[in-house]
């Protein structure tokens, strides 16, 4: 009987990973905090994702997380953030500051910052990231605009949205 078992899940479970869809996802949450005056960004993505699109880039294996992570991992994710994130508040484009990353289990979390911002009169994000990748990526971005709230799904044939304050 002990066999059966083994057979069963030997056939089953090679069915079921083949059948199985990863979802290709993200989100980003971009809140202004006007007693600050800064928007502040934090960004979530699967971290094998992001590893397969460096690997892409540079040509070689990208170990991230761990005691192994390469040693230019801070300055590639940068890179790579900056091709493929932009914002624009009033219609101007902002460069924002990269403040780091974060490991969490299968994610990783970056974090960025604008400063100086005294007013929103519109924001507009546009995110491409995973988009050469995965046919199917989704970018959502959450904005919190003092109150105000809206949500946008980024897709490769639109990458970019607009919330006018």
């Amino acid at each position: 009987m002990r066999y059966f078992h083994k057979i069963i899940w030997l056939l089953i479970i090679p069915l079921l990973a083949f059948g199985m869809h990863k979802n290709y996802i993200s989100l980003t949450k971009v809140d202004y905090i006007k007693e600050q005056n800064t928007v502040q960004i934090t960004m979530k993505y699967f971290l094998d994702d992001i590893e397969l699109a460096l690997e892409k880039i540079h040509d070689q294996p990208m170990e991230l997380a761990g005691k192994t992570e390469n040693k230019l991992a801070d300055k590639y994710l940068e890179d790579y953030i900056r091709q493929k994130f932009r914002i624009w508040i009033n219609e101007e484009v902002y460069r924002y500051t990269f403040l780091g990353k974060e490991y969490e289990n299968d994610q990783v979390f970056f974090y960025l910052e604008l400063e100086g911002i005294e007013q929103i009169n519109s924001i507009s994000v546009q995110n491409s990231m995973l988009f050469e990748e995965f046919e199917d990526q989704q970018n959502y971005i959450k904005l919190d605009m003092d109150g105000v709230q809206k949500t946008f799904i980024l897709v490769r044939a639109n990458d970019r949205e607009i919330l006018k304050l």
